[in-house]
Parts: C-alpha cells; structure tokens; sequence
C-alpha cells in the first residue's frame, strides 16, 4: 500500500433540525449538527459528514453549556484536527487517527474548561476519518469496503449476511401508539432509552428512585404491546428488547431492582442486551447479571474493550459513524478474539453514515438471540429532512428502507460498496 499527502483541509457544518425532542441520558435534544469535512491529497479529493453529539459523546460538557456552543466546541475541534493534518504524510487511516487522539484531547479540555471522554474526540474525527479511508481507497485502487479492512480485523469482519433486522429507537417519547406502529412494520429488536430523568428531584437519591419507577412502568408498558408479536428473525420468535441506560444507574442493586421486575412481569428473557447501565468510572462487576451486558460509550479503544470485558461484559456497541471506522477496526478484532458479541448501533445519523454502518454491520456475527445480523437505524423517525439528506447519497446508493423488518443485502450489496468511495452531494457546501 501506498503513502499519500494530505494537501488540504476544509471544513462545513449543517444544523439538522429534529421532529421532536429526542430524549436519552435525561437530557434532550432538539437538532444535530452534521459537520462536513473536505480533505485533499495530491490526486484525489474526499468530503464526508459527520454527526457529531455531545451529549452522546459526553454529557458533562452538554449540561455545562448551551447546546449549540457545546456542537460548536465538537467542531472547533474537528477544525483543529484538519489544521493538524494539512502536510501529513499518510501510511493508514487508524495510524492517523490514533496520533491525533492525545493532542486533541489536550486541546478539547482547553475548549471545553474540563478534561472531556475520549469517545467525545473520536466524535469529533468522524469525518476525518472516513475521508481519509476514502482517500486511501482512492490511492490505492481500492473499489470495495472489503479491501479496506485491515488484515488483523478480516476474521471479525468475515461474515456477509444477506439481511440485516432494523433496530427501531423507542426513546422516551414514543407514543403506544407509535410503537405499535413501528412493531407492525415487522421489526424483531427494539432498542429502549431507560433512564429517565424526572426533573422534579429534590435529591440524587430520590432523582435514582423515581428513574427506577420510570423504567419499570416503562418496560411494563412495552412488554404488554410487543408480546403481542411475533417474528421469525429470533431464535425464541419474540420481540427482543435493547435496553440502553446510557450509564444514568448508581449502583448494580438499583439495576437488580429493574431486572426483578423485568422476570416478574416476564420480559427478562426478552431482555437481548443492557447497555452502559453505569458511568464509566463505576467499575462494578457485571458478569453475574442475568442478561447480556453491553458496553458503549465507555469503550473507546482496545484497552477499555479488553477492561470491559473483563468487568463481565459481554458484547459491545461497535459505532464506526461515532468513534471513527479506524477505532472500531481494533474493537471488532478485540471482542472476536474474546468470543464475545457485537453488533453496529446508530447515533441518529444520516443517510450516507448508515450506508457506512451498514456495511460494517453486514459482515459482523448475529447476536446469539438472533438469526441474522442486525442495524440500528433511526434517523428516519427523527430528521425533519430525512428525504432531502438522502439526496445527498453517491449516485447509485438509495439507502432503502426497511420492508418487513429487514435491509435486504444481497449481492449487489457487496459489490457496490464501492460506491462510498465516489463524490456524494455533500460537495455542493464546498465553493472555490
């Protein structure tokens, strides 16, 4: 493989309003700033979005500002990343990435006023990194995703499902009404915001407790409509749940609370994974726990997957549109080699980041409940301009819906990935 040149950098950003207010973390928000980068070589020209979400990211620097100027913060630095690179001399994408990561945490604490979580600068390089890839497809005669997977990684990424169950998002919001819809559109995996908080506390503890009441009323409500259902995407022919926490539990006697309740009314073998019930300073063991204990946020490397599945979890949220494609490379070999679970979830991202995502999803294992490979995508239930976004695609990509439930792959799927390789519309907010 051949080195290239970054020659020069620039940088745009779009404000994506969302349909309602989108709930997770016990925080709320109202639009995604969808950051664009451009990066040249000395042959060749790529420009890729990003999504990037602080309070996914890291919520501490979310409550401690408005929300536009902590997005505005996020991109300051992607634009310091971008300075950093123009003159690089690139071997691969991940080396890149990986020397850019403790610089820019130094600079994005300096931003920020507060040392920030790694996942917010591997946020914050998104972008970047898919350009880079692009550019070193470009560079190197690469016309499909499977000659850009490292070699370390082949075997993590080696299966090619020829279907991918949808992960509809059930955030705080969702009406009975609306679940009932989504249910109907034949979905086998739901993944539900737990977590919630009141507002009204008028301390941490009591904050915890009225949570607890919420979730469980909250499951209670879900469980009663989706064991109305059925599907033959799961090995059980039940509707599966993905809790998602988002790290709002205190202690793992609270979470046993939830999980009592969860066999009580039934839904506990239902229960397919739990993610980030903790903050990751919370090192609690979790591998006693009677579901599958899923990592997110708190892993960010290989070093943290290797610590979290130590601390009994046993499958992790791979997000290539979130933490950077290079990072979820190592990830994805990591857990593999520990024989341990993964699957692909989304961050309300466009229609050219789930094609992304979906290619990555297409050749990662199913879940052990399930049939086949599966994707979070939710994008269409919360961008106002979803239909326009997709006209962005590269010509010969359509990011189809899901019928029935599933993204029907195929073929023809593996060999157009190439496509993600070709100029897409977001070239239009570039004029020079």
């Amino acid at each position: 493989m051949s080195n290239f040149r970054i020659k020069q950098c620039g940088l745009e950003f779009i404000r994506e309003k969302l349909a309602q207010p989108f709930g997770f973390k016990g925080r709320y928000l109202n639009e995604l700033w969808q950051v664009v980068v451009r990066i040249k070589s000395d042959r060749f020209t790529a420009v890729c979005p990003s999504v990037e979400s602080v309070l996914w990211s890291d919520s501490h620097v979310f409550g401690e500002n408005p929300p536009a100027a902590s997005s505005a913060m996020m991109m300051l630095v992607t634009n310091r990343a971008l300075k950093m690179l123009e003159g690089f001399e690139v071997d691969t994408p991940e080396a890149v990435i990986e020397e850019l990561v403790p610089e820019l945490e130094k600079y994005a604490a300096a931003v920020c006023g507060r040392p920030v979580a790694q996942t917010f600068v591997l946020n914050a390089l998104v972008g970047i990194d898919y350009a880079l890839w692009t550019l070193y497809a470009k560079e190197n005669g690469i016309s499909d995703f499977d000659g850009i997977i490292p070699e370390y990684a082949k075997d993590a990424l080696s299966a090619k499902h020829e279907k991918l169950a949808h992960i509809p998002l059930i955030s705080y919001a969702v009406s009975a009404e609306e679940l009932r819809k989504i249910l109907n559109s034949g979905t086998a995996l739901i993944k539900i915001k737990i977590g919630k908080a009141t507002g009204a506390a008028a301390s941490q503890e009591e904050d915890m407790r009225s949570m607890l009441e919420w979730d469980k009323n909250r499951l209670t409500e879900i469980h009663s409509i989706a064991s109305e259902y059925q599907t033959d995407l799961t090995k059980s022919g039940h509707i599966l749940y993905y809790l998602d926490a988002n790290g709002r539990y205190d202690t793992k006697e609270r979470l046993c609370a939830l999980l009592e309740h969860a066999e009580k009314i039934g839904a506990l073998n239902r229960i397919a994974l739990l993610e980030e019930p903790f903050e990751q300073e919370n090192e609690v063991y979790v591998g006693d726990l009677p579901v599958v204990i899923n990592a997110d946020e708190s892993a960010h490397s290989l070093a943290d997957v290797q610590k979290r599945l130590a601390l009994g979890y046993k499958a992790v949220a791979l997000k290539p549109i979130a933490k950077t494609m290079s990072v979820s490379f190592k990830m994805a070999a990591a857990i593999h080699a520990a024989g341990g679970q993964c699957l692909c979830a989304d961050l309300t991202v466009n229609p050219l980041l789930v094609e992304w995502n979906k290619q990555f999803a297409a050749r990662i294992q199913a879940l052990s409940g399930m049939k086949t490979g599966c994707l979070e995508v939710n994008g269409h239930q919360n961008y106002v301009n979803w239909e326009a976004l997709k006209t962005l695609l590269p010509e010969g990509l359509s990011c189809p819906p899901e019928k029935d439930g599933v993204f029907t792959l195929g073929d023809g799927f593996y060999a157009n990935s190439g496509s993600l390789f070709e100029p897409n519309g977001y070239a239009k907010y570039f004029i020079d």
